[in-house]
């Protein structure tokens, strides 16, 4: 049977998935330096879900593609306010630990992308290398490994591992937890509907697509990720 469906793309659940996968390599990986590189790359990930997640919700939000293009300028926590209060007259729980925890999941992102000198003053130890000429410095500073009050993550990405990692994509899911289930009062097969590729071509199903690899990547790591945001369990019978 020959038929013509349409698709409705969407980056959000294979942006998720990447981070965790990225998550899962670093914990596998031996070499201290690699493992610090891929959790900053699963962190910047988690971001990038973040910001799929703000933009998929908008298009459950009717408006002018005028006004669409100054929406599109706000900033993430600003797309997820101006979406509750178009659905619900509420504004963003700012003040609540699951908000505070995404604005400071973002600001580690933008210290990242856009990186700033820094003066810092450190005591250090030098000794002699293994060869003529060459010396190796140690910082015996602990100032280095502070952590955040809020979500226990790494303050400096040069020493983030995959528990720096696994932090972010769990303040990822607990604010979309919570904005999803209370604050905006949607249930999960809805949520997917936004999240989620969907297409026509359903004639019993769901029209939900789910990658099959993303989909275990997720689901072998929910016993620690718990999600809420999305209905998830029962699914991979439909891949038998």
């Amino acid at each position: 049977m020959n038929r013509t469906v349409e698709m409705r793309q969407n980056g959000f659940f294979k942006i998720f998935s990447d981070a965790i996968t990225l998550y899962e390599i670093s914990a596998a990986e031996s070499s201290e330096h690699i493992k610090t590189t891929i959790a900053k790359a699963s962190i910047l990930s988690t971001n990038y879900a973040l910001e799929a997640a703000a933009n998929s919700f908008l298009s459950s939000v009717d408006i002018t593609k005028k006004l669409k293009d100054e929406i599109d300028r706000l900033s993430t926590i600003d797309k997820f306010d101006f979406i509750l209060q178009w659905h619900n007259k509420k504004s963003l729980p700012r003040g609540v630990i699951q908000t505070q925890a995404i604005k400071e999941l973002i600001s580690q992102r933008n210290a990242l992308v856009h990186p700033k000198i820094n003066s810092i003053k450190l005591n250090i130890k030098t000794k002699s290398g293994d060869v003529n000429y060459s010396y190796i410095h140690e910082s015996i500073d602990e100032s280095g490994t502070s952590k955040s009050k809020l979500s226990n993550i790494s303050l400096d990405p040069d020493r983030y591992t995959e528990e720096d990692a696994l932090i972010a994509v769990k303040v990822l899911v607990r604010f979309l937890n919570i904005y999803v289930n209370k604050w905006w009062g949607i249930d999960v097969e809805e949520s997917a509907n936004f999240l989620m590729p969907t297409w026509t071509g359903s004639i019993k199903a769901k029209s939900v697509m789910y990658e099959r690899k993303s989909l275990e990547t997720v689901l072998r790591n929910n016993d620690d990720l718990k999600i809420e945001f999305l209905g998830l369990y029962g699914i991979l019978e439909q891949f038998a």
